[in-house]
């Protein structure tokens, strides 16, 4: 396959060292890693605010061509 999405730049908020990332179908923050044993945790922008984390920037696929099957 020659098609390659473009990166785009979306906030992101890093908590203890910790980036976590834009969820591709929820308005919710995502942190990296989860497995059966540790599942996902899902934060708001509110609850990671409160929580210290930092407001920051990284260039990630666009979350609504892959959420859509694009």
């Amino acid at each position: 396959m020659s098609d390659k999405l473009e990166l785009t730049e979306h906030t992101v908020y890093i908590l203890n060292g910790i980036k976590l990332l834009p969820h591709y179908t929820m308005p919710v923050f995502v942190t990296p890693g989860h497995t059966k044993q540790t599942p996902m945790k899902l934060w708001t922008v509110e609850e990671l605010k409160d929580a210290g984390a930092v407001e920051s920037s990284a260039f990630l696929w666009p979350r609504h061509t892959l959420a859509s099957g694009g």
